[in-house]
């Protein structure tokens, strides 16, 4: 049997001349687009606190830091670097301060603008550092995201103030993001960049010295068995810690700060127990963003501790143990650890520094990064469009927070009146709030909540001196007096408070015991036109004539349009028959004064010109004030007697019927 043949099928095509349809290319994901992550985190951090630009100045530390400044008023680079203010040393905050006054002079917004932009250039430089460091950059967003629109960081972003705080942050990054580089490429301009970025941290805000900790956690993640091999690398970093840490301590104590008495409140057992729950506040502060105030207090009912305080290190423990147990070998998990807890480290209450004990948000702007970062961390590990579901909720929940917390930032009361509704119980809450009601002119207010921050706190003798002064306003003048002796005796030392008790005494008639208030006021401050006018006052009420005539003179010689002190040195010139030195002040007063004054004046003129023969003159000034005033009985009574003085008898006896009617 003959084999067939295969029929030939369709000629095999060659594979090389094949020409299939391109396939697409794989698109560009998010962090693979250049910028577009930073741009998203900077327009976040604009979109949410651009409300803040609008705020005003705070008077809590706004007034001191900035309005008074001596530093900002005749601003100099030798000023700025000679001097500190509030204890503090930050030539770098004094200059960024200025640069504010550059843009908006005594209005708030440059400064705000100037923090605003600073927190998102460290949204970006967040963002930066950590994907350098770990190449995670999903989780390295996460977390600048959050940083960039948390309610918490309205505090340091919407206060002027806290400038210092963004800038130091600013400076503090870019010294990491140099010391990344000058691990991968180890050239000496990176280190070199690092440090001097470090100093300005330094020069911005002390507590820049934490960095140095930080550099030590990066060489753990990067390499924990090299950690030897870069020891050296830190000893400048450790100098300048140390050097800007005790002269920080040094110039606390030159702005009157007794650092051991103040740390004398609490015992070594209640510092342990303020540091074990402050370091477990904060994050539950961060997650459940609620309830946010200016202050914290560390309060004690009857010499116990709410019992959060005593399960704090049972719970540090306990979460001490499960990272131990689990997470000691998940480095991005220890170093999300270490960025919360190392920056954070030198605002824990071992010491107290400051006038006041506290807790606040600002002291956790730039460790709040680490812990976002460890929840980005743990996040990655679900699926995308989950994860990103969670981070653009999150974003817009913290966003939304965040934006409404800007307003409480928008002046004193409300940013104090907020932080009473949220801690009735802080003596510091209801001692800043009077003082921004007083310097509002609401005096009733202000003094009621200075008498509740005598109620929570009897030794908050500040409040003394603050109560004293809206009682005065409210011409309760007895109960000012006893607030003045209080704060006095307290061991308050002000020119103003001294000042204050003497125009008490003055106005109780009480002039003799007022001179050696004015006059230990002029001591403390021998500039004061208005100190030298109630101690004339004082001396012409206690039979001095001359001495009275020389304390205006003192009074008239520092404020030339001092009108009391012009009309009342008047007065005791024209007693003393020196009628054209009494017109002469009168005249000076007429040129200072308010519409309503001015018929007084022009009355007491007239009649020291009717003493000195100038009757038309006189006669002038009595028109002019009866025309100022209608009903000015005087006026008429001034004007019949320079009538009767030019014999014209009708008119005189008309004007002085008048008198009679008014």
């Amino acid at each position: 049997m003959s084999k067939q043949k295969k029929k030939p099928g369709p000629p095999t095509p060659d594979p090389v001349s094949i020409n299939p349809a391109p396939s697409p290319e794989p698109a560009m994901s998010f962090f693979e687009r250049p910028w577009l992550p930073e741009l998203a985190l900077a327009a976040a951090a604009i979109l949410v606190f651009a409300a803040s630009v609008g705020n005003g100045f705070v008077f809590f530390d706004d007034d001191k830091a900035i309005l008074y400044n001596k530093a900002l008023q005749s601003p100099s680079l030798g000023k700025f670097f000679s001097g500190q203010n509030l204890g503090m040393y930050a030539p770098f905050t004094w200059m960024a301060y200025w640069l504010g006054s550059a843009f908006s002079g005594q209005d708030a917004w440059g400064y705000h603008a100037l923090g605003l932009a600073l927190h998102a250039l460290n949204a970006v430089l967040a963002f930066s550092f950590l994907k350098n460091l770990t190449g995670r950059h999903w989780a390295a967003f996460f977390a600048a995201l959050l940083f960039a629109v948390h309610p918490m960081q309205a505090e340091a972003v919407s206060w002027a103030a806290a400038l210092s705080t963004v800038l130091f942050s600013t400076f503090y990054l870019l010294s990491l993001l140099a010391y990344l580089r000058w691990r991968r490429s180890p050239t000496l301009p990176w280190i070199g960049l690092s440090l001097l970025a470090f100093l300005a941290a330094c020069l911005s805000k002390s507590a820049a010295v934490t960095l140095p900790l930080v550099l030590v956690a990066v060489d753990f993640y990067l390499n924990k068995k090299e950690l030897r091999k870069y020891w050296l690398s830190k000893i400048p970093y450790i100098i300048l810690a140390i050097a800007f840490g005790l002269y920080t301590f040094s110039t606390r104590a030159k702005e009157g700060h007794d650092i051991e008495a103040t740390s004398a409140a609490f015992s070594a057992l209640d510092r342990f127990l303020m540091i074990c729950q402050t370091l477990l506040f904060y994050p539950v502060k961060l997650l459940a963003p609620l309830g946010y105030s200016v202050s914290y207090p560390f309060v004690k009912m009857d010499g116990v501790w709410p019992w959060t305080y005593y399960a704090a290190p049972l719970a540090l423990i306990a979460l001490a143990g499960l990272v131990w147990r689990y997470w000691r070998n998940l480095p991005e998990r220890l170093l999300g650890l270490a960025l919360y807890l190392l920056p954070l480290s030198v605002m824990l209450p071992f010491r107290t520094v400051g006038s006041f004990e506290l807790r606040s948000d600002r002291y956790v702007y730039l460790s709040s990064l680490g812990l976002f970062f460890l929840a980005g961390v743990l996040l990655e590990k679900i699926r995308p469009s989950t994860r990103n579901g969670v981070m653009l909720a999150a974003a817009g929940l913290f966003g939304f927070l965040a934006f409404r917390q800007t307003e409480v930032w928008s002046d004193g009361v409300k940013l104090f009146q907020n932080c009473v509704d949220k801690t009735p119980e802080s003596s510091l809450c209801q001692c800043n709030l009077a003082y921004n009601e007083l310097i509002s002119m609401d005096f009733e207010n202000a003094a009621y909540h200075y008498s509740e921050a005598l109620k929570y706190d009897p030794t908050t003798i500040e409040a003394y001196n603050g109560r004293g002064q809206a009682y005065f306003q409210l011409r309760r003048i007895p109960q000012a007096l006893a607030d003045f002796d209080q704060a006095i005796q307290a061991g308050i030392v002000t020119p103003k408070l001294f000042l204050n008790r003497g125009k008490c005494l003055v106005m109780l008639n009480r002039p003799q015991e007022a001179v050696p208030d004015l006059t230990r006021s002029l001591e403390l401050e021998p500039k004061s036109a208005e100190t030298y006018y109630f101690r004339a006052v004082a001396n012409e009420k206690t039979g001095h004539p001359d001495l009275a005539l020389a304390d205006y003179g003192k009074a008239i010689d520092l404020n030339p349009k001092y009108v009391e002190a012009l009309v009342n040195r008047g007065i005791l010139l024209y007693g003393a028959r020196r009628f054209d030195d009494a017109a002469a002040d009168y005249s000076a007063a007429l040129a200072a004064a308010p519409p309503q004054v001015q018929p007084m004046i022009l009355v007491n003129r007239a009649n020291a010109y009717l003493q000195t023969g100038k009757l038309d003159d006189a006669l002038a000034d009595a028109n002019a004030a009866v025309q100022l005033n209608p009903q000015y009985a005087r006026g008429y009574h001034t004007r019949g007697a320079v009538h009767l003085k030019r014999g014209e008898m009708a008119e005189a006896a008309a004007d002085l019927a008048r008198a009679q009617e008014k």
